[in-house]
């Protein structure tokens, strides 16, 4: 799973349905200070931060320093959201990130540059019936749940049966070319739709597919590669 750690002003550009950031492979955890993400660091396994220059607290060139420096944080990325002044950029200089993206954010380019860093796979938005088996729940019976969306590393599905994180499950449904997708997975984040829907999102990792089924996968999500 790749982290992504961000900053209390970003939160929206990270909300929207269907998004990049709206899937099973990716986790976004957010912080208010630069203190606040520092201790993030040192504590997650982060693999891409998309911050601002002015925050509280420490400040973001001493910030990056301290990154930079230690060897356990040195290697991952990071992007720095600002106004484009003179001294905006001679002071993005010295923190030397790995891009800068110029405020207001257009979504659609911070998005790109997100999924460059991750290199996360492409995929694709599907709705398609989903046959979901969990050991010990519904009576070992195999119950109809439905697809959001998919790529090679996991999915999104939707349900209104309760189940949780970390439940192992085994699926079954079709591609739109036709190819029945079967293998197994783990449930990895679990969110409601909406404060009044009774349904569920579920973020499925996929553990155990075969490589002709990955294959088949990742040809279809080319298709519809966002």
């Amino acid at each position: 799973m790749k982290k992504v750690l961000i900053t209390n002003g970003l939160k929206d550009l990270f909300r929207e349905k269907g998004s990049l950031f709206d899937r099973a492979e990716i986790m976004v955890l957010a912080a208010a200070t630069n203190d606040e993400m520092l201790k993030i660091c040192r504590e997650e396994k982060i693999d891409l931060i998309v911050t601002q220059l002015d925050l509280p607290g420490l400040r973001s060139e001493e910030f990056f320093r301290i990154i930079r420096k230690r060897d356990e944080l040195k290697g991952l990325s990071t992007i720095i959201c600002c106004e484009d002044t003179l001294i905006n950029r001679e002071r993005c200089k010295q923190c030397s990130p790995n891009a800068v993206v110029t405020l207001p954010v257009e979504p659609a380019l911070l998005h790109l540059k997100v999924q460059r860093f991750l290199n996360i796979a492409p995929r694709m938005n599907y709705r398609a019936a989903l046959a979901i088996g969990i050991e010990g729940k519904f009576k070992n019976t195999p119950l109809q749940f439905w697809t959001e969306n998919i790529s090679v590393s996991g999915m999104l599905i939707k349900a209104e049966e309760p189940l949780s994180i970390g439940d192992g499950i085994f699926f079954s449904f079709f591609l739109p070319s036709g190819t029945h997708v079967t293998g197994y997975g783990e449930i990895t984040r679990v969110e409601q739709k909406e404060d009044t829907s009774s349904a569920f999102l579920y973020g499925i990792k996929f553990t155990n597919i075969t490589p002709s089924v990955r294959s088949a996968i990742e040809a279809e999500a080319k298709k519809y590669k966002r």
